[in-house]
C-alpha cells in the first residue's frame, strides 16, 4: 500500500500539486489561519507559477490582513505581467497606487482597467479620479467640483469607496465647507484609524475654525494614539508655546516621561529637547546628565548630549563622544540611529567621506532605514541621479509614511527629474505630514505664490501661523501675499502684528512691508518720506539709515543716496562695510576713480573680502574694460582660490574671451559643490547645449537643465528650449524659445535659437525674421559661430 500510495503521489502533475497547495491555503485563511495560509499559497508557485487565484488570494491576504503594502503591491504587479487583460488586478493596483498617491502608477494602471472593463463601478471610480487628478493639476476648480458631484453621486453604488470618499473630501475643502469635510474625515478614520494623514486634515480644519479647545484636544489624542510620533509631541509644544503655557507644556512633556515603560527613553528624551528650545542648553544638559545617571539605558542621552554639545561649537568632543558610544556596541536599531546622527555630525564638519561611509555601514544593516536612506537620497539629488533618490525616498515613506522632510527630498527629486506637477503633490504632502510647520508650509505657499495661486497660499500659510503666531518669515510672506493680492486691510494686519513681537527681525519685516504698502497705497514719495523718517529719526539704527540708502538707489534718486552714504560714513568711518556700500553708491553716480580706491583701500585691510573684489573688477571692467577686470578676479583667487562668487566671475570673462572650455570647467566645479544652484545648472547646461555638438555633453545638459520645464525666466527658458531642440523635439521647444526670445529681445544667441527652431518646422520667412535680428543685435564684430551663420543665411537671401 505504501508503494502504490507512493506511485499515486509521483504520478500527480505539476497543476494538481499546485491545486491542492490552494485549496489548503484557501481554507486556512477562510479560518483566520493566516501565517499558514500565505505560506501554502506561496508553496502554489513552487508548481504553478502563473496561478492566478492564488496569487491574488495572497495579494489580497498581505494587503487586507497584513497591511503589506509593498509585498501585496508587488504581487499584483506579477499577475499584470502574467494577466494583463485581467480587469480586477488593474483596478487593485490603480486603487493601491491612488491610496500610495502614486499617480504615474494610476495613470498607467487607471487606464488600462478604463479600457478594459469601462462600466465597472469601481472603474467608473478610477475614471473619476484621474479627470479630478486632471483638473487639479490644470488648476480648473470648476472642473475639479465637476469631478467631486460625480463622485459623490457614484457613492450610492460604492458607499465604502475610501478613493470617493477622498476626492469628495478635496472638494469639500477646496469649497471651504469644513462641517460637511469633517463629517468625511470621521468616516475615514473610522474605517483608518491609524491614517495619520487623516488626523492632520481634521487638525487643520480645527485650525481654520479657531477651535482652539478642539486643537488641544485632538494633539493630545493624536498623542495617545501615534505615541511614537515625535512631530504630533512637537505640534502640541508649538501649541502651548503659542498661548504661552510653557507650565502646562512641560507638566505634559513630564507626565509622558513619568508613564513610559523602563525601557522607553523617547518621553524623557523629548522633555530635554522642549527644555533644551525653552530655557536653553544648560537646563538640557542638567536634566541629560540626571537621565545618563538614572536611566538603565543611558546611551540614547549620550547621543542627545553630543547633539547639543555640537550645536555649541563643540564639534570634535562631539564627535569623540559618539565614537565612544560605537566602540564595541552590538548591532542593532539604535546603533543604526547613532552612525546617521554621527554622519550628520561629519558631514556638518566637511568630514563627508567619513558621513557617507556610516550610512553605507547603516544600509548594509538595514537597507529601509529611513534617516540613511534620506541622507543618501540627498546626496543622490546633488548628483542629479534623482531616480536613485526616487526609489530610495519611496523605501524611506515605506517604514516611514508620514515623514515630512522625505516628502519635501521627493519634490525635490522630482524637480530635478523635470516632473514639476509631481514635486508640487509632495510639496503639498509635506506640509500635511509636518502638521503645517513653518518651513513646509512657507516652501509650498511661496510656489503657489509664484503661480500667482494666492488663494490657496493662503490656506497653506494660515494654518501654519495659527500654530506658529510669531513667526516672522510666515507673517512676513503672509504680509507680501496680501500685497498681491490689493488686500490693504490685511497687509495693515500683519504690519502691526510685526511691530508687536519686538525683535530686530520684525522690526525689519514690519518696516519693509509698510514701505510697500504706503507706496501701493499712496505713491513712492510718501513710502520714501516713511522710511526717512525712520532713518533720520533719534534712535534710527545703522540698519534704517543703510535700508534707507539702498532704496534711495532703487528708485533712482542716486544723488540723494551718495549724500546719506556720505553722512553716514562720516559717524562711522571705520567700518569697512558702510566704506565700501559708500564706494558702490560713488560707482552709480559715475565716480568710478574713487570708487576703485575706496575698494582697493577696503582690500589692503580685509584682503578675505570676495564680494568688495567682486565690485572692484566690475568698476575695473567700466574703466578699462573685459581684460583688466578679469586680471582683478585672477587677483583676487590667488588670494581667495575657492570662493564661489569670484570662480563664477572668472567664468563669465572666459566666455566673453571664447574661454568656453575654460568656463565649462569652472561651472562644472561650481556645480558639484552646489548643484541646487540654479543659476550655475543654467550657465552650465546653456555652454554646453550651445558651444558642443556631442551627444555626451548634450546628454549632461538634459540632466543638469530638465528642472526648467516650468521655469519663467527666459535664460532658463532658451536653456531647455534649445537642449529640446536639439534631441530633435522642435515642437516641444518652439514654445519655450519664443518665450525666451520675447524676454530677451537683445541676446544674439537667443534670437537664432528661435530662428533655428523656425528654420526646423519649416517657416522660412520667421527663421530669416530672427536671423536678421541676429545680426543687427551682434553688430559687425562679433564673431561667434551663430552670429556668422546668420549673417550668411541673410546674405544668401539679399544676393
Amino acid at each position: 500500500m505504501l508503494v502504490a500510495v507512493l506511485t499515486l503521489s509521483a504520478c500527480k502533475s505539476s497543476e494538481e500539486r499546485a491545486e491542492e497547495y490552494y485549496q489548503s491555503g484557501l481554507e486556512l485563511i477562510e479560518a483566520g489561519d493566516y501565517d499558514r495560509g500565505i505560506v501554502e499559497l506561496r508553496n502554489v508557485f513552487e508548481f504553478d507559477g502563473s496561478h492566478r487565484d492564488a496569487r491574488f488570494l495572497l495579494a489580497t491576504t498581505l494587503l487586507e490582513q497584513r497591511n503589506n503594502i509593498r509585498g501585496a503591491y508587488g504581487q499584483f504587479l506579477r499577475l499584470a505581467e502574467q494577466y494583463p487583460n485581467d480587469a480586477e488586478t488593474r483596478i487593485m493596483l490603480s486603487e493601491m497606487a491612488f491610496n500610495g498617491t502614486n499617480w504615474e502608477e494610476l495613470e498607467r494602471h487607471g487606464t488600462r482597467a478604463i479600457e478594459l472593463a469601462p462600466d465597472e463601478p469601481r472603474v467608473k471610480a478610477i475614471e473619476i479620479a484621474l479627470a479630478y487628478r486632471a483638473a487639479s493639476l490644470a488648476n480648473d476648480d470648476p472642473a475639479r467640483r465637476e469631478q467631486a458631484r460625480a463622485a459623490q453621486d457614484l457613492l450610492g453604488a460604492l458607499p465604502d469607496s475610501v478613493m470617493l470618499r477622498k476626492l469628495v473630501l478635496d472638494a469639500l475643502l477646496l469649497n471651504g465647507d469644513m462641517t460637511q469635510a469633517l463629517i468625511e474625515l470621521d468616516w475615514l478614520l473610522e474605517r483608518e484609524p491609524e491614517n495619520m494623514l487623516y488626523w492632520r486634515q481634521r487638525l487643520n480644519i480645527l485650525s481654520q475654525n479657531d477651535d482652539m479647545e478642539g486643537i488641544e484636544t485632538q494633539l493630545l489624542g493624536m498623542v495617545e494614539r501615534f505615541p511614537e510620533d515625535t512631530e504630533t509631541k512637537q505640534m502640541l509644544l508649538r501649541f502651548y508655546l503659542s498661548r504661552e503655557e510653557n507650565d502646562k507644556a512641560e507638566a505634559f512633556l513630564r507626565q509622558l516621561a513619568d508613564r513610559a515603560a523602563p525601557d522607553d527613553n523617547a518621553p524623557r528624551a523629548d522633555l530635554v529637547n522642549y527644555l533644551l528650545q525653552t530655557q536653553g542648553p544648560e537646563a538640557a544638559l542638567a536634566e541629560l546628565d540626571a537621565a545618563i545617571a538614572e536611566e538603565e539605558d543611558p546611551v540614547p542621552f549620550q547621543t542627545i548630549r553630543a547633539g547639543i554639545i555640537f550645536a555649541q561649537g563643540e564639534t570634535t568632543e562631539a564627535i569623540m563622544e559618539l565614537e565612544g558610544v560605537l566602540e564595541g556596541a552590538e548591532p542593532s536599531e539604535q546603533t543604526n540611529d547613532i552612525k546617521v546622527a554621527l554622519a550628520r555630525m561629519m558631514l556638518s564638519t566637511g568630514n563627508e567621506v567619513g558621513a557617507r561611509a556610516q550610512v553605507e555601514e547603516v544600509l548594509v544593516a538595514d537597507e529601509g532605514h529611513p534617516a540613511a536612506l534620506k541622507m543618501q537620497a540627498s546626496w543622490q539629488i546633488r548628483a542629479d541621479e534623482a531616480e536613485a533618490a526616487i526609489n530610495n525616498l519611496r523605501l524611506a515613506l515605506d517604514r516611514a509614511p508620514e515623514d515630512a522632510q522625505a516628502m519635501s527630498l521627493m519634490a525635490e527629486a522630482y524637480a530635478r527629474s523635470g516632473r514639476p506637477e509631481l514635486s508640487q503633490d509632495f510639496l503639498a504632502l509635506a506640509v500635511e505630514a509636518s502638521g503645517n510647520a513653518p518651513a513646509e508650509s512657507l516652501r509650498y505657499a511661496q510656489l503657489l505664490i509664484g503661480q500667482e495661486r494666492y488663494l490657496p497660499a493662503e490656506d497653506t500659510l494660515l494654518p501654519a501661523l495659527r500654530l506658529a503666531p510669531r513667526n516672522v518669515d510666515l507673517l512676513a510672506a503672509l504680509g507680501n501675499l496680501y500685497l498681491r493680492m490689493d488686500d490693504m486691510g490685511r497687509t495693515e494686519q500683519v504690519i502691526n502684528t510685526l511691530k508687536s513681537i519686538e525683535t530686530p527681525a520684525a522690526e525689519q519685516a514690519s518696516t519693509q512691508l509698510e514701505a510697500q504698502w504706503i507706496s501701493a497705497r499712496n505713491g513712492v514719495e510718501e513710502a520714501m518720506s516713511y522710511l526717512e523718517s525712520i532713518a533720520l529719526s533719534a534712535d534710527a539704527t545703522l540698519g534704517n539709515q543703510v535700508e534707507l540708502v539702498r532704496v534711495k538707489l532703487a528708485t533712482g534718486d542716486t544723488a540723494g543716496a551718495l549724500t546719506l552714504a556720505r553722512d553716514i560714513l562720516a559717524d562711522n568711518p571705520d567700518n569697512l562695510s558702510l566704506r565700501a556700500i559708500t564706494a558702490s553708491v560713488e560707482a552709480a553716480n559715475g565716480n568710478l576713480e574713487d570708487a576703485a580706491t575706496t575698494y582697493r583701500d577696503i582690500l589692503e585691510a580685509e584682503p578675505q573680502a570676495a564680494n568688495v573684489w567682486l565690485e572692484l573688477a566690475r568698476v575695473t571692467q567700466r574703466l578699462e574694460g573685459t581684460n583688466a577686470a578679469n586680471a582683478v578676479v585672477d587677483e583676487a583667487l590667488s588670494i581667495v582660490p575657492d570662493n564661489p562668487n569670484l570662480l563664477w566671475a572668472s567664468a563669465s570673462y572666459k566666455e566673453q574671451d571664447g574661454d568656453i572650455d575654460g568656463a565649462i570647467e569652472i561651472y562644472e566645479s561650481l556645480y558639484e559643490r552646489n548643484s541646487s544652484s540654479v543659476v550655475v545648472a543654467n550657465n552650465l547646461a546653456s555652454l554646453l547645449s550651445t558651444y558642443r555638438t556631442d551627444e555626451a555633453s548634450l546628454e549632461r545638459a538634459w540632466v543638469v537643465a530638465r528642472r526648467f520645464r516650468d521655469a519663467d525666466v527666459p535664460a532658463m527658458q532658451d536653456t531647455f528650449g534649445w537642449i529640446l531642440f536639439r534631441r530633435g523635439e522642435v515642437s516641444e521647444a518652439l514654445p519655450y524659445l519664443e518665450d525666451a526670445a520675447q524676454g530677451l529681445p537683445n541676446d544674439p544667441l537667443v534670437q537664432y535659437h528661435l530662428g533655428k527652431a523656425y528654420e526646423a518646422l519649416e517657416r522660412p520667412e520667421d527663421a530669416m525674421a530672427q536671423f536678421r535680428k541676429v545680426v543687427q543685435i551682434a553688430g559687425p564684430d562679433d564673431q561667434r559661430a551663430q552670429v556668422i551663420e546668420a549673417r550668411n543665411s541673410v546674405a544668401a537671401t539679399e544676393n
